[in-house]
């Protein structure tokens, strides 16, 4: 026979649970990271890093293009886009 969920629930009274004083944060429990560690290099990035790296050794059958968002092509008219993405692709 499985429990119930009432039966799993425990119901504390607000006396149970230490809050911190008025206008104090929380203490942490953890280190803060630094923002600088938090971000990681994207793929394009590391990618790029081990060409410059490798140098004319780089595999020339790996392409590596630009990222082309909407904001890329904000000013150009629409029948257009099509042609440039085509272009600033390589080849």
């Amino acid at each position: 026979m499985r429990a119930s969920l009432p039966r799993l629930v425990r119901v504390l009274p607000r006396s149970a649970i230490v809050r911190p004083e008025h206008g104090h944060p929380p203490l942490r429990i953890y280190e803060e990271l630094p923002k600088d560690s938090r971000k990681q290099p994207s793929l394009l990035e590391i990618l790029l890093k081990e060409k410059e790296a490798a140098g004319p050794n780089y595999p020339p059958n790996v392409r590596i293009e630009p990222v082309a968002s909407k904001s890329t092509f904000a000013g150009v008219k629409r029948d257009l886009v099509t042609q440039m993405k085509a272009i600033l692709r390589e080849k």
